[in-house]
């Protein structure tokens, strides 16, 4: 199989947006009250496929690789994030 023609196989998983909330923490093992105050959660995007989802959590994938010989499907950039901290989640056109 030629690479375009394995570069333009089709898989079946929607492409999404999602915003979400990350934890972050303070940079020393000892931080002053006034430093603390102002730490708040990250606001983080993903752009990938959504591969699982259920009513505690969604599974995405950036990156992917499709074996030539066997049809092998490899995922990168693989996150799960917890629905608690999703704050919108977009289809986008594939």
């Amino acid at each position: 199989m030629t690479f375009i023609r394995l570069f333009m196989k089709h898989i079946n998983y929607d492409k999404v947006i999602v915003e979400w909330l990350d934890i972050q923490s303070c940079d020393n093992a000892w931080s002053s009250l006034d430093e603390f105050d102002k730490l708040i959660p990250a606001k983080c995007t993903t752009i990938g496929y959504l591969y699982d989802e259920n009513k505690d959590w969604i599974k995405t994938f950036a990156t992917y690789s499709i074996n030539e010989n066997s049809d092998d499907f490899d995922v990168g950039d693989a996150v799960v994030i917890p629905r608690g901290c999703i704050l919108s989640i977009k289809k986008i056109e594939n």
